[in-house]
């Protein structure tokens, strides 16, 4: 073989059938074959100088970064992929490693040697992968993303993206020397090529100009040894790739995107190259080059997909691509020609062959190598875990029973998942709650169960009033909502609410009177009340979450703030148990009077010993009253000193080296342990005077002594932690029953404490997110535990999604998916010591007979409401007119899409402002005996004054002229209403009561938006509208006002009982609908005003012009007509006989304000729009 520079140019090899620009090239080792990249993610095969083509599979989704072909493998990855992966050169993957990390991480380039491969990230990490497994092996940091990655020696070299030029330890991943004489500056505007050959490093990259990236001209040249710089080379048409050309010493081909070819001897430092060759035939631009094992061939790639080469052969000689006679190349196969049959119509179909494979397939990849998540319909069926539980193995044949749950679902074909449009109350299907539960399939891609998977409220145009809750629970017991922040807690309610000792101090709490704004106490009993009166209804624990909050910010405590941002990794375990500490000093803070604590354990040892204050409630109940005591093992003097804590954590044996095995021992050994705590320590003895004396520390607490409720934090924090939570061989390390002994005067008591599993918190992983379910034993499913095919009384609460599930869901911990947080027992060798009769079970009633106004400046001529006496206050039946306005403390966050549509992530928050309640039977029937306006501590976003009619101060104690009081009295006035059986009257209660956070049942309420409703019209009439048509009155022109708007809720039901003695509520309703539709359910305009061009100017107004037929109220926004011929309420009003003065107003488009630039000249050119309402058409 002669040789004699690149002159010889060779047919062009075509690498796709449609255009497709070529990105990466590698020559391979060992075979006549070029390997090509293409910019659709499939890597090639092209044999021979002729280019055939041979085998193809996919790299990735985007283009091919790097093909590095070895011996027995082809290695590469693709922009933008998550990994790196390696095929056997006929296509088959044998491993492909994704990046741990961030969903967001990418792979920027790779390097391979014979045992390791390097991978640079956008994450600005370095990680070492084992080139023959594809297992992960260490990871570090770099300063800058790395682009560019070499093995040369025993170095791995790094060009970076801020230009500089390192060299790491591929044994550490760490900079070589510690960093000295390992890092240079090759160029300002970063690397774009790099490339060894013996001790000489090649780099090509982008300099400044004018503060702007440019092409350096300079191939830049540096000694490996010690990073010192070498006389460039220069190379005037801007070097866009180099490459070594084996087998001539210290020689590189330097190319540049128009064809242009230098080869320059590096040893010649500052010689000037006499190699020159151009790509003639390129119609395009060069994307990547590649020069072969032998030198004889450089192949250069374009972005049109064809690819140039050129060699050093002379003549007609036939040289193969790696240089010598290598291995064969493999080609497919050729299909065996299919059998000749006679088709008829009797001919069988068993009679046509199917093909035998003896080799795996070309669609064998690994799992991790799958580029997608979704999987294919319908997925194979998994065993259920309730029949592997109980499996078992006879002749390697598996056999078990089929449970109770499962009969009757075998035939059951499983479906799609359904779109969320059927979770909407608006969107049911005809058949509803007749549709059967069949399957779903489950498409994470996870092992997590459907009863533990993250559920999601969904928001339509109606609001989340339209969600459907009761798809997600068919349950006796209330789930808790989540969309508001802070609902991480919902779990540690559940919790608490069905430990029935907590709720009921909880529940006696909210009958003192508490002077605290913000209470936790307060606040759980008010939720563990909504909870218990819910009876499966769901409900929500805002202003809880509000509490928690708050007191978290005042506390410092700000790991405990749900800020609606958190990342998708955060560790809800860790956060569940810092909060339920943090709540357990609260609870006894809050429910803490030294003077008057109540003892509700008989026989404690609070009640005997009377010298000693007695603690609040809560702490007798949970809190461990040990003492801890330090023996010093050199003089053996010992201390004690008293310790209170509510919390125990679990402390888990260690190992003393890393690879040992992990100790065995149960969960009560563990318990007891953690609950003792005995640990040694080195200090110095205050006795003796030793230094660093050894110390050894354990807390003494007798069996009596233990509390009635048990708090665990499982604390599961490293893997060696969490393997003895697995199941093993059907055994589960929980158990529902245990007995624990306490110790005294260093000695094991004799006495054991009976402790049963109530409750477990635990977190659920997947692939996108985390987050926490409870698991609950509910005390009133227990106690139908009697009766004949009752459920389990174990309960699933994943937030508003409840279902019954065995005991074993609680004990079983089968996979990481499930990591155990919280664990809550129960004492019941004591249960009949709970003494509650000192508590105080009932609000006190004269809250309604007193004044509870903190404002500093109320006008007594704003007061419209007279306080119950004590002879009215309210008995069952009793008829009460409410409404409530609020206010906005967060705005909706919407996600607006690319296809115009949006999506509710957050609705917005709002808050009670003001509540009305008007008397609604009796002498003073329509009198108002409560009118609030609530004080909150909290910022407002926006008063939504033209809905509510709160404007700002009103709410400010300093500032506000009306009765101003705290949300908790107010809280307290409606739930002693509701106590106290009366019938709510009002229009839209539901989403006012929903807010409030207050649940009312429903034989106690009467809404007047209910009443006047036809069900099939699907159009719910307005208080406005109503109003109007019914009473000739006009409320809500210029504001919303509570009083009105409850009076007139009254009245429509006076309205309502009156057309139905006369047996024409349905005629009435009818013509109410008639009469809507043409007036799109509005009023019509006023009196007096005309409809015209809104774009003309508006007249001059005199005095004569302004209507005469309307009356307003001084305290209200209502207008009342009073034309002569008003025809009876009874009756449809002839809106058609009304006639109109012409009134023109312009209307301004960005503002809500309208232009009233001639009504008078004492007034502003532009008013505010309620203003004027009561004069313009709306």
């Amino acid at each position: 073989m002669s040789t004699s520079g690149y002159h010889h140019t060779l047919a062009p090899i075509v690498a796709h059938g449609f255009p497709q620009p070529i990105s990466s090239l590698c020559f391979d080792p060992v075979a006549d074959t070029l390997w090509v990249g293409s910019g659709n993610g499939y890597i090639s095969a092209h044999h021979s100088v002729q280019g055939l083509r041979g085998v193809c599979f996919k790299a990735g989704d985007l283009p091919v970064l790097r093909v590095v072909a070895d011996e027995n493998s082809v290695k590469a990855a693709s922009a933008g992929g998550s990994g790196v992966g390696s095929w056997v050169k006929g296509g088959m993957n044998k491993w492909f490693y994704s990046l741990r990390s961030s969903a967001n991480e990418t792979v920027m380039t790779f390097a391979s040697s014979s045992t390791m491969t390097a991978v640079s990230t956008s994450g600005s990490e370095l990680l070492l992968v084992n080139a023959m497994t594809g297992n992960f092996s260490r990871q570090s940091t770099t300063p800058s993303i790395a682009t560019h990655l070499e093995f040369s020696h025993n170095v791995l070299l790094a060009g970076s993206a801020d230009g500089y030029l390192r060299a790491y330890d591929p044994r550490t991943g760490l900079l070589r020397n510690g960093g000295s004489e390992s890092t240079v500056r090759a160029h300002y505007g970063g690397i774009q090529g790099l490339q060894t050959a013996g001790n000489f490093v090649f780099t090509i990259g982008m300099s400044l100009r004018q503060s702007r990236p440019f092409p350096d001209p300079l191939v830049k040249v540096y000694d490996l040894r010690n990073m010192r710089a070498l006389p460039p080379i220069s190379f005037t048409a801007s070097p866009s790739f180099i490459n070594v050309v084996p087998n001539r010493s210290s020689t590189i081909a330097v190319t540049s995107n128009t064809g242009h070819i230098s080869i320059v001897d590096a040893s010649n430092l500052g010689g000037v190259s006499n190699e020159f060759y151009q790509i003639d035939d390129i119609t395009s631009f060069v994307t990547a080059v590649a020069v072969s094992p032998t030198g004889a061939y450089i192949a250069c790639g374009d972005a049109d997909g064809i690819i140039h080469m050129k060699t050093q052969i002379e003549g007609d000689e036939i040289v193969p691509l790696n240089g010598f006679e290598g291995r064969e190349v493999e080609w497919a196969n050729p299909p065996e020609p299919l059998p000749d049959l006679e088709w008829s119509d009797s001919t069988p179909l068993n009679s046509i062959g199917l093909p035998h494979y003896s080799t795996p397939l070309l669609s064998a990849w690994s799992p991790q190598f799958s580029t997608s998540r979704t999987v294919s319909y319908p997925p194979p069926p998994k065993i259920p875990s309730q029949i592997l539980n109980t499996m078992k193995m006879n002749d390697n044949v598996a056999y078990a029973p089929l449970p109770k749950e499962l009969r009757g679902r075998r035939n059951m074909v499983v479906l799609e998942k359904k779109k969320m449009g059927g979770r909407f109350r608006s969107g049911r299907s005809g058949f509803g709650e007749n549709e059967p539960e069949t399957p779903v399939a489950d498409d994470n891609g996870d092992d997590v169960p459907k009863i533990y998977q993250h559920v999601e409220i969904e928001y339509s145009k109606f609001g989340v009033e339209d969600f459907d809750f009761g798809f997600y629970n068919k349950t006796d017991f209330s789930g808790l909502e989540t969309h508001i922040l802070n609902s991480y807690t919902n779990p540690l309610l559940q919790v608490l609410h069905y430990n029935l000792p907590i709720r009921r101090l909880a529940k006696s709490h909210i009958t003192t009177d508490c002077p605290r704004e913000h209470c936790l106490l307060c606040e759980l009993g008010f939720v563990v009340r909504m909870l218990e009166d819910a009876k499966g209804t769901n409900c929500q624990s805002s202003n809880f979450c509000k509490a928690v909050g708050v007191l978290a910010q005042m506390s410092n405590a700000l790991d405990l703030v749900d800020y609606g941002r958190e990342p998708k990794e955060l560790d809800y375990a860790y956060m569940i148990q810092s909060f339920q500490r943090f709540l357990f000093e609260h609870l006894a803070a809050e429910g803490n009077d030294p003077s008057s604590n109540p003892v509700v354990i008989k026989g404690s040892s609070y009640e005997e010993n009377q010298e000693n204050p007695i603690p609040p409630p809560i702490t007798q109940l949970v809190g461990i009253d040990a003492k801890n005591v330090v023996t010093c093992l050199h003089c053996k003097t010992t201390k004690s000193k008293d310790n209170m804590t509510h919390i125990v954590d679990l402390i888990y044996p260690r190992t003393i080296l890393p690879n040992d095995t992990v100790p065995y021992s149960d969960f009560t050994t563990i318990l007891r342990n953690s609950l003792l705590r005995k640990m040694t320590h080195k200090a110095t003895c205050q006795n003796c005077g030793k230094m660093y004396s050894n110390f050894s520390t354990r807390r003494e607490i007798a069996t009596r002594d233990l509390p009635s409720t048990l708090a665990v934090n499982a604390c599961v924090n490293t893997d060696d932690n969490f393997k003895y939570w697995f199941d093993h061989r059907n055994q589960t390390f929980l158990k529902p029953e245990i007995a624990l002994r306490g110790e005294k005067d260093d000695v094991e008591d004799p006495e054991a404490a009976i402790y049963q599993l109530r409750s477990v918190i635990a977190q659920v992983v997947t692939d996108e997110s985390s987050h926490l379910v409870a698991i609950v034993k509910v005390p009133e499913a227990e106690a139908k535990g009697n009766e004949e095919e009752s459920p389990s009384p174990w309960y699933i609460f994943n937030d508003f999604a409840v279902r019954n599930v065995p005991e074993k869901e609680a004990l079983s911990f089968p996979g990481r998916w499930k990591i155990p947080a919280i664990l809550h027992f129960e004492r019941v060798d004591k249960t009949d010591t709970l003494n509650f009769s000192q508590l105080p079970d009932s609000i006190d009633p004269s809250i309604l007979c007193r004044e509870t106004s903190i404002s500093l400046n109320r006008d007594p001529k704003l007061i419209r409401h007279e306080l119950f006496d004590f002879s009215e206050l309210p008995t069952p039946g009793t008829v009460v007119a409410v409404d409530a306005e609020f206010v906005s403390m967060q705005q909706e966050e919407t996600e607006y899409r690319s296809d115009g549509t949006k999506k509710v992530l957050r609705p917005a928050r709002l808050s009670l402002a003001r509540v009305s309640c008007l008397r609604g039977n009796g002498p003073k029937e329509g009198m108002p005996f409560i009118d609030d306006h609530i004080h909150t501590s909290e910022v407002i976003v926006d008063y939504l004054t033209e809905f509510s009619g709160i404007k700002f101060g009103d709410l400010d104690p300093l500032r506000s002229p009306h009765t101003l009081t705290p949300l908790k009295v107010v809280y307290k006035k409606l739930r002693l209403l509701v106590d106290r059986g009366c019938i709510f009257i009002g229009h839209g209660l539901s989403k006012d009561f929903r807010i409030i956070n207050i649940f009312v049942p429903p034989e106690q309420v009467i809404d007047t938006v209910d009443l006047y409703f036809i069900r099939a019209r699907q159009r719910r009439l307005s208080l406005r509208f109503l109003s109007w048509y019914l009473f000739r009155e006009v409320i809500q022109t210029e504001t919303h006002d509570s009083i009105e708007d409850a009076h007139c809720a009254l009245k429509l039901l006076k309205k309502y009982n009156e057309f139905e003695e006369q047996g024409i509520f349905d005629q009435k309703l009818e013509e109410i609908y008639k009469e809507g539709r043409a007036y799109n359910y509005k009023p019509p305009p006023l009196p007096g005003a005309a409809p015209t061009d809104r774009q003309d100017t508006p007249p001059i107004l005199t005095g004569s012009d302004h209507p005469s037929a309307l009356s307003l109220s001084p305290q209200s926004s209502r207008v009342h007509y009073t034309p002569s011929s008003s025809p009876p309420i009874s009756g449809s009003p002839p809106s058609h006989r009304v006639s109109f003065v012409p009134l023109l107003y312009n209307r301004c488009l960005y503002r809500n304000t309208f232009s009233f630039p001639h009504i008078a000249p004492d007034l502003k050119d532009r008013v505010d729009c309620e203003r004027y309402m009561s004069l313009v058409i709306r």
